[in-house]
């Protein structure tokens, strides 16, 4: 019982200096944020894609998409993400009426990642085999960096204040995904496609406090490492196409747990170890493209997607109390007769940890034929501002991808 609470109050010392709010940032840290498997044309589009998106590009967000496979396809992404963190505390006028804010933190991070998938699909006498693939990209990200350091501005050590110690807080990993795919045409335009995702990754966490070399008080560290999460996802998808100038999917995805084993060190010197297990909610989504009835070769793309975080459950803590999410995702992409697409969006997301902290993100895109290689390109800023116990934090994320397609 002892070693189970001290495990408890680490973790959620970690997660208190660290904060309350998306992967790469202070709310979704611990826990991770579901990263979905799109592309970068479904990044341009708001994150939209599960009615519109086909092939190799469209596997991670609607299994169904894979039936839509030419040959064989293959896809490769890249992406790098800039994370901006303010925190900011109070200020007061002689009545304790806040008058502002001013900041006493600011971070900015940057990270890359990568991901791939290769469909195929028989041609020829076999056009009774389903669509194959496989692919390969992150579930959950479980990273993180702050930094802030104290000073006494009543005492002056030229040419600044005088350091009164700094403060880190790491974290690093997340739960990758290894992915199959079957999908099949099972009557004319009507797709239905499943997936496999066999789960496997790391996190870690640590939280530092450092003094300078003249003070005399000790450092302090802490730290915490789940190694070896394990787990399988399934995914089905449905796609049904010309429905009155709509196409419409429906895409479910399973709840599933990750198991672990976890060691680290609390504040004190004392080991934990252990045993873990999260289970993670399913969700649903529904997606739309819509085909308007002009010349103009313009499509809108809309996606909503439920999860419910109210049903996750870690083996370590009770009474989370965490929030149900929901997405909203729309896009629009417009072709040019040089086959060449122009593409707008919008996301807008609430957080498991507080369904009133929301980001919204402006996205835009392009889409080029380059030497018979697909050449998409997306860009993405968001924002979103909640409160802490001791003020708020400012956050801005800019995410660019790039993605590469070629058929065989």
């Amino acid at each position: 019982m002892r070693r189970g609470f001290t495990v408890v109050m680490a973790l959620l010392a970690v997660a208190s200096l660290c904060g309350s709010a998306a992967a790469f940032s202070y709310a979704e840290w611990h826990y991770g944020e579901l990263v979905p498997a799109g592309d970068a044309r479904s990044l341009a589009l708001g994150g939209a894609g599960l009615a519109s998106a086909d092939g190799a590009r469209g596997a991670g967000l609607n299994p169904a998409l894979v039936a839509k496979t030419v040959g064989i396809e293959i896809a490769a992404t890249a992406m790098a993400l800039t994370t901006e963190e303010a925190r900011e505390e109070p200020l007061y006028d002689s009545f304790e009426g806040i008058i502002g804010y001013g900041t006493y933190a600011f971070n900015t991070t940057m990270y890359d990642r990568y991901m791939g998938t290769v469909s195929w699909k028989p041609s020829g006498g076999y056009d009774w085999a389903p669509a194959v693939a496989i692919g390969y990209h992150q579930r959950l990200d479980m990273s993180y960096n702050y930094h802030v350091q104290y000073r006494d501005s009543d005492t002056q050590a030229e040419p600044m204040d005088k350091i009164l110690h700094d403060d880190w807080s790491e974290g690093d990993g997340g739960v990758n995904a290894f992915s199959v795919t079957l999908a099949h045409e099972v009557v004319p335009a009507v797709y239905l496609g499943l997936g496999v995702d066999f789960l496997r990754g790391h996190a870690d966490a640590e939280e530092r406090r450092v003094y300078p070399d003249n003070s005399e008080e000790e450092d302090t560290n802490s730290w915490f490492s789940s190694d070896d999460f394990s787990g399988t996802q399934f995914t089905v998808g449905l796609l049904v196409e010309k429905l009155h100038r709509v196409d419409m999917a429906v895409v479910y995805r399973s709840s599933f747990e990750l198991a672990a084993d976890y060691s680290g060190e609390d504040v004190e010197g004392e080991e934990i170890e252990g045993n873990l297990t999260y289970s993670y909610p399913s969700a649903i989504a529904v997606g739309l493209e819509y085909h308007p009835r002009n010349e103009i070769m313009t499509t809108v793309s809309l996606d909503i997607e439920y999860t419910q975080w109210s049903e996750f459950e870690d083996s370590l803590v009770d009474d989370l109390d965490l929030d149900d999410t929901i997405e909203y995702r729309v896009g629009v992409e417009h072709q040019f007769f040089n086959s060449t697409q122009a593409r707008f969006g919008f996301l807008y997301q609430s957080s498991y940890m507080d369904e009133e902290t929301t980001r919204a993100a402006f996205c835009i895109g392009l889409g080029l034929d380059i030497a018979g290689v697909r050449l998409d390109v997306g860009g993405q800023l968001g924002v979103r501002e909640y409160d802490i116990e001791d003020g708020r934090i400012r956050e801005t994320t800019t995410t660019a991808m790039a993605t590469l397609t070629h058929r065989f």
